[in-house]
């Protein structure tokens, strides 16, 4: 979406753009009219009719009624398109065959390193909440699930999983106000209130079932000569097959060129690029004599 935001190439975009990421990511109604209200003021009139096009419940954090995991993905069938896309030129049998067997290299190889692990949750949560643990530390905590710390006064309730900082609904992990309530009331009281996909049982479950090789069709074991498989008829398609994925008319398009410092059709060119240069051509020295027409008619 923010490549897709109608304004031209100058400065006007790169404030648009961050107004924008204030605006899907303010957990607040608040916060979010105050960055509308920002644009209103730069006059950007046309991004705001363009984000009325939109359900505001579809890509604002305050008004998405799911869990959100502090994650903000791109679609599952593009993140899968980019996967393979140099498989996805071959045959239906053969593309089957090669994305089962990244499927099987994967499954393996996260099933190997969750075997390594010693902690309830997985590395990265682990050291979040050992860090929001850390944070709390000098926090105070009072009646009524209230937490005081240096910025101001926070209302935790367990029940619900909600703070008044917006954090723990946003992301689906406890904040440090919520981990402050639940260190006061004991250390394991930290583990029952997380999202159950974080801890490591559940990751080691979702890969512990292996995926076997595919039975070998070309040598079965018994040959049956009443009943065959025909293959399907296929003809030629109309049009040309499209390769790459088609942009949007308000995409960001970019063309390779070829750089004159490295030779190679990049994005950069002879001034931004980071190789090494090319060979240097020999030099031509000045009194050095030129054999050319001119000089061949001369010596005649």
């Amino acid at each position: 979406m923010k490549g897709n935001i109608p304004v031209s190439k100058d400065k006007s975009r790169q404030t648009a753009v961050k107004l924008f990421e204030q605006c899907y990511s303010d957990v607040t109604k608040e916060q979010f009219l105050n960055a509308v209200s920002s644009m209103v003021n730069l006059k950007l009139f046309f991004v705001i009719d363009w984000m009325k096009k939109i359900p505001l419940k579809n890509w604002t954090a305050h008004e998405f009624l799911g869990e959100r995991y502090g994650e903000l993905t791109s679609n599952e069938v593009e993140s899968f398109n980019s996967l393979i896309r140099h498989e996805k030129r071959l045959k239906a049998i053969e593309l089957i065959e090669c994305i089962h067997a990244r499927t099987m290299e994967t499954m393996w190889k996260r099933k190997l390193t969750t075997s390594k692990w010693t902690t309830r949750l997985t590395p990265k949560m682990q050291a979040r909440l050992e860090k929001r643990i850390t944070d709390c530390r000098r926090y105070k905590v009072r009646r009524a699930s209230e937490v005081i710390t240096n910025t101001g006064k926070h209302t935790v309730d367990l029940d619900s999983q909600t703070c008044t900082c917006q954090w723990w609904q946003k992301h689906s992990f406890p904040c440090s106000h919520s981990v402050k309530s639940m260190v006061h009331i004991g250390e394991d009281e930290v583990y029952k209130h997380i999202t159950p996909y974080y801890i490591v049982e559940y990751y080691r479950g979702l890969y512990s079932k292996p995926i076997y090789p595919i039975h070998d069709g070309d040598n079965p074991n018994e040959i049956s000569r009443t009943k065959y498989v025909m293959s399907p008829p296929v003809g030629p398609q109309v049009g040309r097959p499209n390769f790459v994925r088609k942009h949007s008319y308000r995409e960001k398009f970019r063309k390779k060129r070829k750089c004159g410092r490295c030779g190679m059709l990049v994005y950069h060119n002879r001034r931004t690029c980071r190789s090494a240069p090319l060979a240097p051509r020999p030099p031509i020295f000045k009194d050095q004599p030129r054999i050319g027409r001119f000089y061949i008619m001369m010596f005649i």
